[in-house]
Order: structure tokens, then sequence, then C-alpha cells
């Protein structure tokens, strides 16, 4: 059993004032991986008659992601929901991991099932204490002592003295939920003896759920991007990313629109994102300019476009300019009092070397490796330092490979490589 001060700082929900944390770089969402978690995935269903097609569809959402890890402040893009980047709990070791996991806490569980299951973001980025003291939606309240008689699959309960958990009743006494740290989204028996009341949405729903289902692949926002009706600047903006949470987004197909810029980047790419029905500029998605394996719209008839003038972007361009927004220093080693860096932008997917504390002549470059270092394309970027002790090579795209830097105490010196990344 786990004491309520633990459920508080587990499944308390964040305020949206809170500020994003830094983006972990090739952390996809955890998933279910073992035969057990698909097995507790295929028992997760309403256990009830009577619900409405809609708290069914909820409910359904929910159990997709059975066997997920839980992520402390996941689901908490303010204006944009979805599995998004956890954050570290600080009353919580167990949450020091989180911020690699795109997943929910319990609160953000619900708000994408409700959101999914009617395409209204009725829940939204709040508090688990907050969404109880005004829902915010029509809806119908049961009480305590109520008890469970009335309740029926998709209603949202309340647990805790303070409230410090919500979960999605399945019924039979079961609810499916995002629990902790350290767990997973589980079905799971009802702690009645924490139970305060629940609430059932008055809200129809939209279908049907999941359009193009199981097509796509995820991946992440970064910044604060609009997802708009069409791939262009002036179409309306249907949703927005308010405070630059992290959101791992299903990529459905890409195509070219208007060319957009950014902090110097520049990309003509958008990407269509079926659970929202709206398009975003590949600017807005952590990776290289046009995503790998995401095929272009043309193959789907109803969305449309071509990949055709892709290939003039820059957002990674081997032998460009580093963005030196947002990177940092992947792996490092030194050489005759010189520290040889390979740097590394979690938003572009590129990487390039760096030598500090040296002297006029210093050589520094890059390797890059598509076997994980058994072979590579050598000496790219490889610059010397003509002035001062530092020098920088150009970047180079890291995306599904791995990069080291490599550096010298001069022309015929000492040759020193950092770790492969």
């Amino acid at each position: 059993m786990l004491l309520a001060v633990v459920m508080a700082a587990a499944c308390l929900g964040l305020p949206a004032t809170t500020t994003a944390a830094a983006a972990a770089p090739a952390a996809p969402p955890a998933t279910a991986a073992s035969t057990a978690a698909r097995e507790a995935a295929a028992a997760c269903a309403p256990l009830k008659p009577g619900a409405s097609a809609t708290a069914v569809d909820a409910v359904e959402v929910a159990c997709r992601y059975v066997g997920w890890s839980y992520a402390w402040g996941g689901g908490h893009a303010q204006g944009l929901p979805g599995p998004s980047q956890g954050m570290i709990d600080p009353t919580d070791p167990r949450s020091y991991g989180d911020p690699k996991l795109w997943s929910f806490d319990c609160i953000g569980l619900v708000r994408w099932a409700w959101y999914k299951a009617t395409r209204q973001d009725i829940v939204s980025e709040r508090t688990t204490q907050s969404t109880w003291q005004n829902p915010g939606y029509a809806h119908t309240k049961f009480t305590k002592e109520q008890g469970e008689a009335p309740l029926l699959p998709g209603d949202i309960l309340y647990f805790g003295t303070g409230i410090t958990h919500v979960a999605l009743y399945l019924g039979d006494g079961k609810v499916v939920e995002a629990p902790n740290s350290g767990d997973v989204v589980r079905v799971a028996d009802a702690r009645w003896d924490r139970y305060q009341g629940a609430f059932r949405p008055h809200t129809a729903g939209v279908f049907p759920v999941w359009e193009y289902d199981g097509l796509g692949q995820h991946v992440k926002t970064w910044g604060q991007p609009n997802l708009r009706e069409n791939s262009h600047t002036g179409s309306p903006v249907k949703w927005q990313n308010g405070n630059g949470i992290s959101v791992a987004v299903r990529a459905l197909c890409q195509r070219v629109g208007e060319r957009v810029t950014v902090d110097g980047m520049v990309n003509n790419v958008w990407t269509y994102l079926p659970d929202y029905r709206s398009w975003v500029s590949n600017l807005f998605l952590q990776g290289p300019a046009v995503i790998p394996g995401v095929p272009s719209c043309g193959q789907y008839a109803a969305i449309g476009g071509t990949l055709d003038g892709a290939d003039s972007n820059t957002s990674c361009g081997d032998g460009t300019e580093p963005n030196s927004a947002g990177a940092w220093t992947a792996k490092s080693t030194t050489v005759w009092g010189r520290t040889v860096e390979l740097r590394y932008n979690g938003t572009t997917a590129c990487a390039w070397g760096r030598i500090i504390g040296g002297t006029v002549g210093d050589e520094i470059w890059v390797d890059r490796s598509s076997d994980g270092g058994q072979t590579w394309e050598p000496m790219l970027g490889y610059t010397t330092v003509t002035s001062g002790g530092d020098a920088y090579t150009t970047q180079w795209n890291d995306n599904g490979l791995v990069m080291r830097a490599c550096g010298t105490n001069g022309k015929g010196g000492t040759i020193a490589c950092t770790g492969w990344y």
C-alpha cells in the first residue's frame, strides 16, 4: 500500500506556471514490453454496462496506455493534452528518471483520455486538486457517501485526504490509473477507504477516436508550437503549447508547405498529427528537417501533398553553422590540458566538436558512425585554432547515428577522442 503522502507527491499534477524540464535526447515514450503488460492491457475494459459511448471511448483510450511508465508531470503541456516529458518531484527520489520519459501522471492520463473521447480539452492543464474543486465542465457529481453503486465506466474518481490521486472507473471495483514514479499505467482495485467522490462529464464524443489507427510514430515537440488547420502560418491555430513542455505527438505523414524560419533555422516541411487533426511545422519537432520513417502525405488521398523541395532545409544541414541554443556537452575528454567536447543539440539532432583552452594550431574534428563506432566517416568539419585558444567544427546530422569529437595539441601532436554518442 502507498501512504497518502507518497501519493500526494506522485499524483499532485502541476500548475500552469510550471516550466518545462530540459529536453532529454533520444528518450521515446516508454511502452509495454512484456507479455504480462500486454495481457494487462487486454484486460483493461469497461466492466459494467450503462456508460455512454463517449465514456467507453475514454476508457478505451486510457487502456491503450497500460504498461507505459508513469512520469510525474506528464500530460501537462499548457493547452496541448498528450503524453509529455516528465519532471522531477523534489519530494520523491523515484522521480529522478522521469525527465527521460514522455508519458502521464494521474490527472494527465485522465485529461488525455477524455480529450481523445471528445476532442475537447475538458480537464485542461491543472492540478488534481483544482479539477476536484472546480471541474470546469458540465457534470454529475457523486459523493463519497453514495459509494460505488451509481458509478459507471469512464467516471473520474478522486482519492485521498486533500485529494492526491485520480483515476478512471472501469466497473467491478476496478480503475485504470497512473499511480506513481517507478510504476506503470495499470488496472488496479479502487481504494475505497480513500475515495472522496467522482464526476461524470456531460459531453458528446467525436468519432472515430483513433483516426489512422496503428499508423504513425511518436516524435517530440520543443518550444511553444502552434498546431494549425493547414500547413501554413496563415492557417487558423487549433491548439497551442503555452508552456513549452515537450509532448510526444503521433506523426502520420509529412509534406512541403510554407517555409518557416525560427531562431535561424529554416524548414518548409510540415507534419500531420491525426490525434489533433492539425499540422505543425517540423521546426518544432525534435530531430532533422525531415523526420526519418514518416512518409509523404501523398500516400493518404484524404490528406495529400509531397516532400518535393524538402532538400533545401537547414535545420540540420551537414556542414552548417552550429545552433547552440539549448545545446549541451554530450561527451568530453582532455589532451595536454585542452578540453575536447562533443556538443549536441537535441532539438535539431546535430552534433559538432569544440576544443577549448588550447593554442593556435590545435586541431578539432568529428567522426560519424552508422554501426555504433565500428567504422566511421573521419574528420568531418576539420578545423584548427587560428586565434585565442578555442575552435569549433561545423555541425553534422547525428539522428540515428553516433558521433565523437577528436582533437590534438597541434599538428603531429597527441590525438584524443571522446566516447561515441
